[in-house]
């Protein structure tokens, strides 16, 4: 069997667990199992603005939404978010 894999030139995306504050995610999945990736934040495809990275605190405060992924090398991200209007 042959597999080819075609490079667009593009980087990978980059996973909410990836993300800093500032940066913008798009979900990709739906609300109640969201999947999220790094946006520009000028994109329309924007749905979320990081706006601290909560993940030693463990929660964020009440006025954000909190997106808490588990796994990668550090263990698990928790990040307050709020809603990107377009």
């Amino acid at each position: 069997m042959l597999t080819v894999v075609t490079d667009d030139g593009k980087p990978p995306a980059k996973v909410a667990r990836d993300a800093v504050v500032g940066d913008c995610l798009e979900n990709r999945g739906t609300d109640a199992d969201p999947v999220l990736f790094t946006v520009g934040c000028s994109d329309a495809k924007a749905d979320y603005k990081v706006m601290i990275n909560a993940t030693r605190r463990g929660a964020c405060p009440p006025e954000f939404d909190e997106c808490t992924e588990r796994g990668g090398r550090l263990g698990e991200t928790t990040l307050c978010l709020t809603p990107v209007r377009h």
